[in-house]
């Protein structure tokens, strides 16, 4: 019987920080990731912040970082000749003089040949006179750069999308350094869909007017630069990520010194940014609201070790057997009278207590809308009756999102469907990020019986999801893309001007944590 690690869902801020920041490297069974990290010139402490860039990355267990440090200014760069190949990932925390062509070179066969590259904050200041580094990280600052370089690109939010600006100005500038919002503009990125839709950034600098080629390149995130702080008075680029030939690149303008890397949502970004450079994908764990806030800038030491944590203790899960659904650990998220503890999001649908049970019924012309737990749920067993309307299509959505970056807030994440059978009756599907079908092989079609009450229980360890309707299992998948956190939603679906009314029940709602 396999065991499972257990995410620990506490909603005190201290331990679900813990969770996410001081894993030991028991969590991942994966080699860990080769990082060459480049120093050794720099307007800023390279001295100092290379040691804690190096415990970020090394302390998530995700990664193994060397240093390779180049000579001192004015030194013999031809001295300097790393083999870059040697690395999954090239983390440059250097912004010097040039290095030497044949460094150059090899440099841009690595990346171009599908290696991966990290550029982070004055880095981007390095090379402007360099085309192919210029192209990898898709903006620059100073070192003489100007619109002969490429234009400015900043989000504009009466436009709500990104703008490129072509005149004339210097490239390269920052206000004070103050804690500031990263807000998320592509959550669907590996990079970002585990995160939240904003989030606060320790004191940093917010660099502004960057220029570059700016091809190939998706912006993640942006900070409002305000100009009280002397700032730009633009939504500037924080996180990009940047396509060179085969190779990936992950920019982060974040992380002046020390006390700036000090901040969760450095480390967090630059540890999911790494591994998404190097392999393409992020399999470090998501991080919730009560991380990475929207009120207070979340601080822990990189210097500190791993602490030993609740997320090392495991749980058997009878993978092979439906659910027990007996027992006192099983706890009822609906009191059967009101709808304490639920908000609807989305859509103009109505929900009521009748003799015990959510009804939600249909409203024409409304989108789907959703009644949510106003908990948020990582690993669990749930259960749940429901009778749908013969001709209505419904779902309960488990660890799903609503942020006002995303959509307005549209619900997005899995959802266990109801349909009426012939149907997809307890197959999985991602509401709301056009994903489609997560279970993509639907052979079973009648384990839903018409106009009776069904009984479903859905199970989520990790990326393994399992569903059940009516005793029969239904899906049993890995899915790695999805959140591994969020709230229920008891979803009913939007329908046409000249359909219904119909209506949905659910009842005995129970939900039990497995941590």
């Amino acid at each position: 019987m396999p065991k499972y690690l257990m995410k620990h869902d506490s909603p005190r801020f201290a331990a679900t920080l813990l969770f996410v920041l001081m894993l030991g490297n028991t969590v991942f069974s994966k080699e860990p990731l080769s990082v060459l990290l480049v120093d050794g010139q720099n307007n800023h402490a390279w001295q100092q912040t290379t040691p804690v860039i190096k415990q970020t990355l090394e302390n998530c267990g995700r990664f193994k970082v060397d240093v390779v440090t180049t000579p001192p200014k004015g030194g013999d760069m031809s001295r300097f000749q790393p083999a870059f190949s040697d690395f999954d990932v090239v983390v440059s925390n250097y912004n010097g003089q040039s290095w030497s062509p044949e460094t150059r070179k090899a440099f841009e066969t690595y990346i171009a040949d599908g290696g991966g590259f990290v550029c982070v904050h004055a880095a981007d200041n390095s090379f402007s006179e360099w085309v192919a580094y210029n192209q990898m990280i898709g903006l620059g600052g100073w070192g003489g750069r100007s619109e002969k370089d490429g234009p400015y690109v900043r989000w504009k939010e009466d436009l709500q999308r990104f703008t490129r600006d072509d005149s004339p100005g210097k490239g390269g500038s920052h206000g004070k350094r103050t804690p500031f919002m990263v807000v998320v503009r592509n959550a669907n990125h590996p990079i970002t869909r585990g995160l939240p839709g904003s989030f606060m950034q320790h004191v940093d600098e917010l660099y502004g007017k960057l220029r570059g080629p700016a091809e190939n390149m998706n912006i993640l995130a942006t900070g409002f630069s305000a100009t009280e702080t002397g700032g730009t008075g633009e939504h500037e680029p924080l996180l990009m990520t940047i396509q060179f030939g085969n190779g990936r690149v992950f920019h982060t303008t974040l992380g002046h010194d020390v006390e700036a890397i000090k901040g969760v949502a450095f480390q967090v970004t630059l540890q999911r940014g790494t591994e998404w450079a190097a392999t393409g994908e992020v399999t470090l764990p998501d991080v919730d609201e009560q991380t990475l806030t929207q009120e207070q800038a979340a601080v822990k030491d990189p210097s500190d070790p791993p602490e030993q944590t609740n997320t090392e203790q495991t749980n058997d899960v009878a993978w092979e057997t439906t659910p027990n659904l007996e027992g006192e650990d099983w706890v009822s998220i609906y009191n059967g009278t009101d709808l304490s503890g639920w908000t609807q999001k989305n859509g103009t649908a109505t929900y009521r207590i009748e003799e015990g049970a959510i009804v939600g019924k249909t409203s024409q012309g409304s989108p789907n809308s959703f009644l949510c737990s106003d908990e948020s749920y990582g690993d669990f067993e749930l259960t749940f009756e429901v009778k749908v309307d013969n001709g209505l299509n419904s779902g309960v959505q488990f660890r799903s999102v609503s942020t006002k970056e995303f959509k307005n807030g549209r619900v997005h994440g899995p959802q266990v469907e109801i349909e009426s059978a012939p149907g997809e009756s307890g197959y999985l599907y991602s509401e709301g990020t056009s994903r489609g079908w997560i279970t993509t092989e639907q052979p079973i079609k009648d384990a839903f019986k018409n106009d009776q009450w069904n009984r479903y229980i859905v199970r989520a360890v990790g990326d393994r999801l399992q569903t059940w309707v009516n005793g029969q299992l239904i899906a049993d998948i890995a899915d790695p893309d999805s959140s591994q956190k969020g709230f229920f939603g008891l979803q009913v679906h939007g329908i046409g001007n000249d359909q219904g009314p119909f209506e949905v029940r659910w009842k005995d709602i129970r939900v039990r944590e497995l941590k």
